[in-house]
């Protein structure tokens, strides 16, 4: 991979850049750009693509270490550095010649991992101090971040697959026990087609699934590692059907050579007619000058080549590929890709031949027939334990890169509301207890955390039963925290008619945000865009009065809807269906609601907290009525809930009632509340567990001695 343009140069190794690298770093610069804000809310997007261009420039620089890990400890072995070039795949450091030995090649292949384990230990240890002063968490963004994309490259670049340093290293280990070079590297190219194969797949099946992340960016890696590995093979044979040859060894002696001054049309008549080769040196006084071919000459019009001169069309000698008559085959073929695919020979400063890509074509036919030059070392079989290492190595990584479509549903955080919850505008007091929020944490791991999820027998679910198909999941997510934070105003709206304040909820309709496809919203033409106001001639004003009637009543009820879509008012007939969303009925949409708004008598702000849905409407109810009310009914006790709630205060079943009554247990929970319709489930806590359908009946429960 030659470089398009230099950055500067290191203990004379020309360090540069290939074109990809820049469309490289620009969609890693973009990309995080869009990340860093949905892991850090609080940052501007200013702030955000600041982040993502310093991450980025310091990434490179970490890829220029490691390829200078390499070349340092390459010269430090005599090899010759052709240059170290950032590009698409990263950095490769181009070696000249072959490498001197296997411990050789070992020490030049482990350098730059090394140099990127020891990036990694600086990076996380930096991340730790940070978080040890207390620095805000989009700072210690751009440390993490270094510290994990790091880690990512020193373990992918350790899968024991040639080309990779991994490659290089087995390669090394193979060569040094084998005592051959090239039955060594056959082994392990082996590795490398199989790994690039898996990768292959991989992106090809998230590709074409929408399973994953940079399905072509993913294919395109494995088609790379494959071609490359099948090179790696070819030099190798290459090496062995030349090795030990010399350059005077398969040069033409003592070429024809023409002077700068002769004509074009005595160049073509007297001599290349005559000797019929189609390239011949151009020399004056003995030294070189230039290369002259026919299909150079034969541009100039036929009218002009009496006047035209050789000098005029001929390749100059600085441009001119040039070889020593002792160089070893192997170094001079790089020589033979540049200008006409020709090399002279020079002994001295005299033109003593001229080496052809024919040349070497001929040598390795010859060197094939006449069989391999280590043919009397016998190929010892590769030893079964690398095998299992290459294997569970590439498994490992392949797990990495694949995320299967599931999710892993685990008991989340329980925490106390009432320190979140602030009211102005009105008399409100502490609360003598604790009101514990109960969550599960929902994740769609990679496959290797897929793996440790079933040792550690957690639940898994298909992410369909979560996100709606054809639904994207980030997108999903964000909607479920708006809908977290507007269950907070209900729940403070609730609580507060419950303490017997006027409060007014406003809302014109239930926006539909997604669609799943296939499902009976699709199937009644319903789209994203449309907002249902009626069903079955009940008025819809907020978006949870959707879920509510639609889960109140049994899989298969066939509701009349009636819908806005751009200023007109349709009717559709939508009947609920089983299990499309947490294995509850359902019609297939995603909606929020549209012209949201709330008028409390007090002003009320809730502490940030990043968990979506609202299954915590019961329990920032309960805190919020206490903090109203005179009378203490926690009565310092640890009260943990789940429940979605509406402005009436009715309580409705949310799903992971299990989960969430282990979190509370270890939590230290003394007792939880649920929708009744949960109750069976929720009792294998271990907690006792109290059913609710309203918010008043949860109050007149804590109230009373029973409690």
């Amino acid at each position: 991979m030659e470089s398009s343009f230099r950055l500067f140069r290191f203990r004379g190794i020309d360090v540069g850049a290939n074109w990809s690298w820049l469309l490289v770093f620009a969609l890693l610069v973009f990309q995080l750009w869009q990340s860093f804000p949905r892991t850090y809310p609080e940052v501007s997007s200013s702030a955000a693509f600041a982040m993502a261009v310093v991450a980025i420039v310091v990434f490179f620089i970490s890829l220029l270490l490691h390829e200078l890990g390499h070349a340092v400890q390459a010269l430090k072995e005599g090899m010759e550095i052709d240059g170290i070039t950032l590009w698409f795949f990263g950095g490769v450091a181009r070696f000249k010649g072959m490498f001197p030995s296997a411990g050789a090649e070992f020490r030049i292949a482990i350098a730059g991992p090394v140099v990127t384990a020891v990036l990694v230990g600086v990076f996380a240890g930096i991340t730790a101090g940070l978080n040890a002063l207390d620095v805000p968490g989009h700072v210690v963004g751009v440390s993490d971040y270094l510290a994990r994309i790091n880690g990512i490259l020193l373990a992918f670049n350790l899968v024991p697959a040639l080309p990779l340093d991994g490659g290089r290293v087995l390669r090394s280990y193979l060569w040094y026990r084998q005592q051959s070079f090239t039955a060594a590297t056959v082994s392990a190219a082996r590795a490398g087609r199989a790994f690039g194969g898996v990768l292959i797949g991989i992106g090809l099946l998230g590709l074409f699934t929408g399973v994953g992340q940079g399905g072509l960016f993913i294919a395109f890696l494995g088609w790379f590692l494959l071609q490359a590995a099948r090179a790696e093979v070819s030099f190798a044979e290459f090496r062995q059907a030349v090795g030990g040859m010399r350059v005077r060894n398969l040069m033409t002696p003592d070429p024809e050579t023409v002077g700068p001054r002769r004509s074009i049309k005595a160049f073509i008549t007297n001599v290349a007619h005559a000797r019929g080769h189609s390239t011949y040196p151009v020399v004056e006084r003995g030294r070189l000058v230039g290369l002259v071919s026919l299909r150079l000459a034969a541009r100039v019009p036929e009218a002009d080549r009496t006047t035209k001169t050789v000098g005029s069309v001929m390749l100059p000698a600085g441009d001119v590929p040039t070889v020593g008559p002792d160089d070893d085959v192997t170094d001079a073929v790089a020589k033979l890709q540049e200008g006409l695919g020709r090399a002279i020979v020079l002994d001295g400063g005299r033109v003593a031949g001229i080496l052809s890509r024919s040349d070497i074509a001929r040598a390795i036919e010859i060197g094939r027939i006449r069989g391999p030059a280590d043919a009397e070392v016998p190929a010892r079989r590769t030893p079964l334990v690398v095998w299992v290492v290459i294997i569970a190595m590439i498994a490992v990584v392949a797990g990495y890169l694949y995320t299967p479509p599931f999710a892993v549903v685990a008991p989340g955080q329980s925490f106390d509301v009432a320190p979140d919850i602030s009211i102005t505008g009105t008399a409100n007091g502490k609360v003598n207890g604790r009101y514990l929020l109960t969550s599960v944490s929902v994740s769609q791991p990679n496959g290797l955390g897929l793996a440790y999820a079933i040792l550690r027998s957690r639940q898994l679910v298909s992410l369909e039963a979560l996100v709606p198909r054809g639904t994207d999941t980030d997108r999903f997510f964000r909607e479920q925290r708006t809908l977290f934070t507007e269950t907070q105003q209900v729940a403070a709206a609730a609580a507060a008619r419950a303490a017997g304040l006027r409060v007014d909820l406003k809302g014109t309709g239930a926006r539909i945000t997604g669609v799943l496809p296939g499902s009976p919203a699709s199937d009644a033409g319903l789209r994203e865009g449309d907002v249902i106001t009626t069903i079955d001639g009940n008025p819809v004003r907020l978006a949870e009065n959707v879920s509510r009637v639609i889960r109140s009543r049994p899989s298969g009820t066939q509701f009349a809807l009636n819908v806005e879509r751009e200023g007109r008012s349709r009717q559709a007939e939508v009947r609920s269906r089983e299990g499309i969303v947490e294995g509850q009925p359902g019609i297939g949409v995603v909606v929020d609601t549209r012209d949201f708004d709330i008028a409390l008598p007090f002003e009320v702000k809730f502490a940030a907290r990043e968990i979506g849905g609202p299954s915590a409407g019961i329990t920032y109810a309960l805190a919020v009525y206490d903090m109203l009310v005179d009378r203490d009914i926690a009565d310092g006790r640890s009260i943990a809930s789940t429940g979605e709630i509406n402005l009436e205060g009715r309580v409705g079943p949310v799903g992971g009632v299990k989960d969430k009554g282990i979190a509370a247990e270890r939590a230290g929970a003394d007792l939880f509340l649920v929708p009744e319709e949960e109750v069976e489930e929720a009792r294998g806590s271990g907690l006792t567990v109290r059913g609710i359908a309203t918010l008043m009946e949860a109050i007149e429960f804590l109230s009373s001695r029973s409690a």
